[in-house]
C-alpha cells in the first residue's frame, strides 16, 4: 500500500531557472537510468520474489526511488517553468514547451519516450541483484555529470543527495548478493562445460594503427585461464573435457 506524504524526501531550492539544464534533468526522470526505471525494476522484482528478506529490500528501495522521482521531477519542473511564458526559454526545447506546457513528461533529455524495455528482470536473484548494482552505478555517473553541468547551488545540493543515495543502494544490493552464499560464477542451475569455461579466447590480436598491443592482465592470465590466441584461425580448437571440437587430438591452444 502506497501513501503519498505532501513533503519531498529532499527539499529542492532553485535560485535561477535554466530551461536547458531542466531538459538535461529529464534524463533522470524518464531516461534509461532514471528514477522511474529503477522504481519499476526493483518493485516488480520484489513482487516476484519468494524470499521475504529480499522482497523487503526491493520494496524498500523501489519505494524510495519513487520518492527520488518526485524530487528530480520537482527540480526539473522548477528549471523548466520559464518555458510556460518566455519565448526564448521555450526555444530551448519546443517539445517540452509546446506539447508539455513547460512541465516534465515521461521522456528523456532527447525526447525519447520512457519504455518498460529499460527494466531488467530475470527472476533469478543472483542475476537481478547484479543488474541492480549496475543500474545504481550508471545512475550515479549520470548524477555526477549533471552536477558538473550545473551552476545553481541549490540544484547541486539536491543532485548530490540523490547521487549519494545511489551509492547507498548499491551497497545494500551488494550485501544482499553476498547473503545468497553463492560463488561469483554461480548463475542459475546448469553448470558450465568443463574445460571450455576455463579458456580465454584472444580474439583481438596483432598491433593496432596506434601501436596498441595485446595486454596480459588478471582477466586473461595463465593463472586463471588457458589463453588461446586467434581461435578463428584454428578450426576445431575449442576444448571440451580435454578434447577438441572434432573429438580427438591435442589442444591447439598457444600460450604466451
Amino acid at each position: 500500500m502506497y501513501h503519498h506524504v505532501k513533503k519531498l524526501m529532499y527539499t529542492v531550492n532553485v535560485g535561477e531557472s535554466d530551461p536547458r539544464f531542466g531538459n538535461m534533468l529529464l534524463e533522470q526522470f524518464g531516461g534509461a537510468n532514471g528514477e522511474l526505471a529503477a522504481a519499476m525494476q526493483y518493485s516488480i522484482q520484489g513482487l516476484n520474489t519468494e524470499d521475504p528478506g529480499l522482497k523487503d529490500l526491493l520494496m524498500d528501495i523501489g519505494t524510495e526511488e519513487l520518492s527520488h522521482l518526485e524530487v528530480i521531477g520537482t527540480l526539473a519542473r522548477m528549471h523548466l517553468k520559464t518555458m510556460k511564458t518566455a519565448r526564448d526559454a521555450a526555444e530551448a526545447d519546443p517539445l517540452i514547451a509546446i506539447c508539455g506546457g513547460g512541465g516534465v513528461g515521461l521522456y528523456n533529455s532527447e525526447g525519447t519516450a520512457w519504455t518498460s524495455n529499460y527494466i531488467q528482470i530475470t527472476g533469478h536473484p543472483e542475476v537481478d541483484l547484479r543488474s541492480n548494482i549496475a543500474a545504481e552505478a550508471r545512475a550515479k555517473i549520470v548524477y555526477e555529470r549533471l552536477i558538473n553541468f550545473c551552476d545553481d547551488p541549490g540544484s547541486k545540493e539536491a543532485l548530490q543527495f540523490l547521487m549519494t543515495r545511489e551509492i547507498t543502494h548499491m551497497k545494500a544490493f551488494m550485501l544482499a548478493l553476498d547473503s545468497l552464499g553463492l560463488g561469483n560464477l554461480e548463475i542459475g542451475k546448469i553448470p558450465p562445460t568443463p574445460g571450455l569455461v576455463d579458456q580465454y579466447f584472444n580474439d583481438s590480436t596483432g598491433e593496432g594503427d596506434q601501436g596498441e598491443k595485446d595486454v596480459i592482465g588478471p582477466w586473461n592470465s595463465d593463472e586463471v585461464f588457458q589463453r588461446v590466441d586467434s581461435p578463428a584461425f584454428e578450426p576445431g580448437l575449442m576444448m571440451v573435457d580435454g578434447r577438441n571440437g572434432k573429438g580427438a587430438g591435442k589442444s591447439h591452444a598457444k600460450h604466451r
